[in-house]
């Protein structure tokens, strides 16, 4: 037997790729996540095609520094991904607008702090299921490590590009950005 003992199992029984994907919806505010993202470190941040609603008319409280964390602004949910694949385990988070779509995803890296991420799924508040939302395109995929401050009475958040990844990162970027490329997304540079 060569290569890990689960790509060897899933290669055998293709049936269970997808089938120990879990899903959990949450509730949670654009003020909320944009105080958590930086307790993450480093995540590859994908943002995602236009749809539904645009920004909020009000920014509640919350601004972004560059249009490319814009799509942030119109979470008002998560969804919490598990799945299997050939590739092992994977994790994202899927950041849902008003109507349910999403609009953003981090996904998790061996680089992520894991404590950060389970606490800001444990920030948000449990929402009912939903229909599975509709698959939308990646735009881009990019290492980011978010920082926040308060400035002139707003949440100021901004997404510094991570330069130096582990290379285990680094290879997983590339392979979910390769996964999604096409769909549109720019592998990480």
């Amino acid at each position: 037997m060569c290569g890990p003992w689960w790509r060897q199992w899933l290669q055998w029984c293709p049936q269970a790729i997808g089938a120990d994907a879990c899903r959990r919806r949450l509730r949670m505010t654009p003020a909320a996540l944009a105080a958590s993202l930086p307790a993450l470190g480093s995540v590859l941040y994908m943002p995602l095609a236009e749809s539904g609603t645009g920004l909020p008319p009000q920014p509640d409280g919350v601004l972004v520094e560059t249009p490319l964390l814009a799509p942030l602004l119109r979470v008002h949910g998560l969804l919490a991904v598990c799945e299997v694949t050939l590739d092992g385990p994977r994790e994202w988070i899927d950041g849902l607008d008003r109507d349910g779509r999403p609009c953003v995803r981090l996904h998790l890296l061996p680089d992520t702090d894991y404590l950060g991420w389970d606490r800001l799924l444990a920030r948000g508040e449990p929402a009912p299921a939903m229909p599975h939302a509709p698959h939308m395109q990646a735009l881009d995929a990019c290492p980011l490590r978010f920082h926040w401050r308060r400035l002139a009475g707003f949440d100021l958040l901004r997404g510094e590009r991570v330069i130096r990844l582990s290379p285990l990162g680094r290879q997983l970027a590339a392979r979910i950005a390769r996964a999604h490329a096409g769909q549109g997304a720019r592998q990480p540079r």
